[in-house]
């Protein structure tokens, strides 16, 4: 667990356009507070241009100890995914190492039943997948669908409760997968709080379409979410119910999470169909805490 939140961290990168020097140094201004770009949550996407097979980890989701397997798995052409090209340390080789798990660490995921859907009981997807074919991957653009500097997870409560978080985690969180799905977790009752929202999804759906006005996303489903307000534009078809992700661009400023951080924690305000949440902005899983 602790290798896989090591890499994780690495999913930080530099992409939304620095403008200092040095990517390293370049700046952007949070509430008056100054925070380096590097630690944004910010990550590269790829896409799949054919059938891709990816092997990764399983962990235990209620045991004490590290209990794990490994798994192949085939991504289907066209799908979405955040990670980076690497060359192996001991063949010399490119991999694609590429995110298949979200979580309070960090890390953006794919949509829970195809990396779960032949798990053994009690096992989920845990931390990176790794393939050998690097060429299978193109870079492209961040999707409409992700939040700004987030990896799409959302918690659910206003300021009062995003002041808590990690120390008193939300009921509920809700998920948007790079490869473009809503999906809608409870807390579940893990042993190891990396899990507690790993567990499989309430209420899911695929989203076709996203447009923007203002500060608001319309993302267009073709199914209606449990729970949350979705509003109904069509007829059945790809574009049945639309859901509304409005950045209320109140950026919540949130206690160091340990007195040796340098690095302040951030939170964004958004309201997903009318309701508060918050999604984390600023990366505390870094090298510089």
């Amino acid at each position: 667990m602790i290798a896989g939140l090591i890499g994780l961290a690495a999913f930080v990168t530099v992409s939304v356009g620095a403008t200092n020097a040095s990517a390293s140094s370049a700046t952007v201004q949070i509430n008056g507070t100054t925070v380096t770009r590097q630690h944004l949550r910010t990550s590269t996407y790829y896409q799949t241009t054919k059938a891709t097979k990816m092997s990764l980890e399983y962990a235990k989701i209620d045991s004490a100890t590290d209990k794990s397997y490994s798994k192949t798995i085939t991504l289907p052409k066209g799908t979405i995914i955040a990670g980076k090209l690497t060359k192996s340390s001991t063949t010399g080789k490119m991999n694609a190492d590429m995110s298949l798990m979200g979580d309070l660490v960090g890390g953006e995921p794919l949509h829970y039943t195809l990396v779960n859907k032949a798990a053994k009981k009690g096992y989920v997807a845990d931390g990176l997948g790794t393939s050998t074919t690097p060429s299978a991957f193109k870079r492209v653009s961040t999707p409409a669908y992700i939040p700004t500097w987030s990896y799409g997870d959302l918690y659910l409560g206003g300021s009062s409760a995003a002041k808590q978080f990690l120390a008193s985690y939300p009921n509920q969180k809700v998920q948007i997968t790079t490869d473009g799905y809503v999906e809608v977790h409870q807390k579940g009752s893990a042993k190891n709080w990396e899990f507690y929202y790993a567990n499989k999804p309430v209420t899911a759906a695929k989203i076709k379409k996203t447009t923007a006005k203002g500060t608001t996303r319309y993302l267009y489903l073709s199914s209606s979410l449990k729970g949350i307000k979705t509003t109904r534009v069509g007829n059945k078809g790809a574009y049945e119910y639309r859901l509304a992700l409005k950045n209320l661009h109140d950026p919540l400023k949130l206690p160091a999470i340990n007195e040796d951080s340098n690095v302040p924690t951030f939170v964004s305000r958004y309201s997903l169909g009318g309701v508060a949440y918050y999604t984390p902005i600023v990366d505390w899983n870094s090298s510089d805490f």
